[in-house]
């Protein structure tokens, strides 16, 4: 039996920004850079084959069930927050989002970040920081392109 590939790769992530008023405790950074997207790569599910596929935030990639992978290009997403020193930011991420190909849909859960979602802006004025979670594939999952939005706000 031949394997059906799902390539699965996360192209938009959205990042949203919210000015604050002056009295504040929190400072909205100067900018958020997207710098790398989501993806999950590419792997062998549906045909009966369900399972999990998780890339952490530090950028490795793991399996479970019957799920296997199929090639080694796959990465979190990298984000920048370059922002006044010593000032407060604030990461919001979603707690699950859905990718679809057509009609076809998978859920996306687990979504963690490589640093704390809350902070001080150091030295420098810059904050990297990455983003991953885990694809949860089908037994009958289509073989396709599965894309979506991902939205994450900084403040």
């Amino acid at each position: 039996m031949r394997a059906q590939g799902l390539l699965v790769r996360l192209g938009a992530v959205f990042l949203a920004l919210r000015v604050m008023a002056p009295g504040e405790v929190f400072a909205a950074p100067t900018t958020v850079t997207k710098n790398q997207d989501f993806n999950f790569g590419k792997v062998a599910g549906g045909a009966g084959r369900a399972g999990t596929v998780t890339i952490t935030s530090a950028g490795s990639r793991t399996y479970s069930g019957s799920v296997l992978p199929l090639g080694t290009v796959f990465s979190p997403a990298r984000f920048t927050i370059t922002g006044t020193v010593g000032k407060t930011y604030t990461i919001t991420l979603p707690t699950e989002f859905i990718i679809n190909a057509g009609a076809d849909q998978m859920r996306v859960t687990s979504v963690t970040s490589s640093i704390a979602l809350t902070g001080v802006i150091p030295a420098g004025g810059v904050v990297t920081f990455s983003v991953g979670g885990t694809l949860n594939v089908g037994a009958i999952q289509r073989n396709a392109l599965y894309s979506s939005n991902m939205n994450i706000t900084v403040k």
